[in-house]
């Protein structure tokens, strides 16, 4: 065990959003499009063998809480790589989980760096993480633009698409009369 760990998990979240004014009028009502991204920067804690470290009192519950939240988040792993496809994911177990649920299964794209040591003492957390991330891997998820859009815009964007396949089809149209 590191003297100088802080033994906590490290969950920094930054969210940004954009709003565009897609009308130009100049007016307090026009219409507006939002997007929104987030990042999810995560420095976990290592799990910690108490009987390798014999830790006792404050940090005994230290490493508890952390292996707790760690295997939490292992399952969630487990089952969104599941072959099989689990019908629930328990992102509800902990605490951690539930922050990265959007990073584990949903709508973010994801990376991840494993630190391991190359000290023959620390072999086997060093395997044990590389062995989380190669499951961590496998986890698939399809990031997609967050937009927001009023009433109005939608509407415009609508009628835009409408103009847009009026045209086309008009073309077509003149194009199959050529022939």
């Amino acid at each position: 065990m590191n003297d100088m760990s802080s033994r906590s998990h490290a969950v920094f979240i930054i969210i940004v959003e954009q709003m565009t004014v897609l009308d130009d009028s100049g007016a307090d009502d026009a219409p507006n499009q939002i997007r929104v991204g987030k990042l999810n920067l995560v420095d976990l804690a290592g799990s910690e063998r108490v009987r390798v470290t014999g830790a006792t009192g404050k940090r005994l519950e230290e490493s508890k809480k952390i292996n707790a939240s760690l295997s939490c988040l292992g399952n969630v792993i487990s089952a969104l790589t599941d072959s099989k496809g689990r019908p629930h994911i328990p992102y509800r177990d902990s605490k951690l989980t539930r922050l990265l649920e959007d990073s584990l299964g949903g709508n973010c794209k994801t990376t991840m760096m494993a630190m391991v040591s190359p000290n023959w003492e620390a072999f086997s957390e060093s395997h044990s993480t590389l062995k989380f991330a190669t499951r961590a891997k496998k986890i698939k998820n399809e990031a997609r633009i967050n937009e927001d859009v009023d009433q109005r815009t939608l509407l415009r964007k609508y009628e835009i698409e409408l103009k847009k396949l009026k045209q086309e089809l008009q073309e077509k149209n003149q194009k199959a009369g050529d022939y």
